[in-house]
Order: C-alpha cells, then sequence, then structure tokens
C-alpha cells in the first residue's frame, strides 16, 4: 500500500513536473458503467528538456499575491467578466467550482453568471493564507485555504490555482476552488 502511494505520489509529481495537460473526466452511463472522456492539447510539448524548479522570488511571490488579490476582489464584486479577466484567455482552461468541472471559458462563465444570479451572488472572496510554488519563470502553482461568506454565513475551503505568466500579467490556467455543497 505504501509502495502503491509512494508510486503515485511520484507519478504526479512527474506529470506536473513535465507539464502535461491531458484531462480524463469520468463521465456517468446507463447501465451502471463509467465512460472516460480524455482530451489534450492538439500541439506537441513546447521542449523537451527536463524542468528546473526555480525558487519563488520576491518579485515574483508579490506579483501572483497581487493577482490572487485581484481574483477575489473580481469574485466579491459579482463582476463575471472582471472574474473571467483573472483567467487565461489563449490556453485550455480548467476550472472546479466545488464538485463541478468546468472546461473552458464558456463553461466557467456560464456556471459564474448562474452563480451570480442566485440570492447571495458570488458571495465575498478572502484568504487566510496560501503558499506559492514556482516551477519555472512562466508557471507557478497556489495552494491555500479559501473564505467565502454568502448569505450571512462563512465557509472554509482549500483552493489551488496554476498560474502562467502572460503578456498581460499572471492569469489562472487551472483553478480549484473546494467547499462543501452549502457554500
Amino acid at each position: 500500500m505504501i509502495r502503491a502511494r509512494s508510486l503515485a505520489a511520484l507519478t504526479l509529481s512527474v506529470v506536473l513536473a513535465a507539464g502535461s495537460s491531458a484531462c480524463a473526466q469520468s463521465v456517468g452511463m446507463q447501465g451502471g458503467g463509467d465512460e472516460v472522456i480524455r482530451t489534450a492539447r492538439t500541439e506537441a510539448p513546447v521542449t523537451s528538456t527536463p524542468p528546473v524548479v526555480v525558487p519563488t522570488t520576491a518579485e515574483t511571490f508579490d506579483a501572483v499575491s497581487n493577482t490572487l488579490d485581484a481574483a477575489a476582489e473580481a469574485w466579491s464584486s459579482g463582476d463575471v467578466d472582471a472574474v473571467m479577466a483573472t483567467y487565461v484567455a489563449d490556453e485550455p482552461l480548467l476550472v472546479f467550482l466545488g464538485d463541478t468541472p468546468l472546461k473552458g471559458p464558456d463553461a466557467v462563465r456560464a456556471a459564474l453568471e448562474a452563480r451570480a444570479a442566485q440570492p447571495g451572488g458570488l458571495g465575498q472572496m478572502t484568504y487566510e493564507w496560501f503558499e506559492t510554488l514556482q516551477f519555472d519563470v512562466n508557471t507557478t502553482v497556489v495552494s491555500g485555504r479559501v473564505v467565502m461568506r454568502r448569505e450571512g454565513k462563512t465557509h472554509r475551503g482549500l483552493f489551488t490555482r496554476v498560474l502562467r505568466r502572460t503578456e498581460d500579467g499572471w492569469r489562472i490556467v487551472h483553478d480549484q476552488l473546494a467547499w462543501g455543497a452549502d457554500a
């Protein structure tokens, strides 16, 4: 069991470090089985050189922190366009809101608009803490605790965001916000 977990962790580390953008999604089917839908970028990886982990610099940390603050401010404003501006526009986008996977900007926008139209709207988002791990000069993973205040209730959850440096600054390319179903 320990060996299997170690192998799984090693495999995940290699996939993350190599920058694979493949995605698999299990979709329920009639008859009790699950069909796994796999998607990937159509272009080949840019480079085959081994990855090098770059320590997070204070400048990068500040820029990423500012991006997270802008994302939370956009979310708290209820402005779906402002939230969408924190995501990449020209790369594949994958967002998990709770247990709902959303692939691509159209699906993300539709989910945000539906949530914004509900009582309490998007709610107020802040962070309790987060940590960064910079993989290279253009890629950073941020994980931490997010706080959501909505309709007089406070919910705490965990998040992981993969950010990519673009010409327009740091943008979110993968966003996983995990909190309870009542959030």
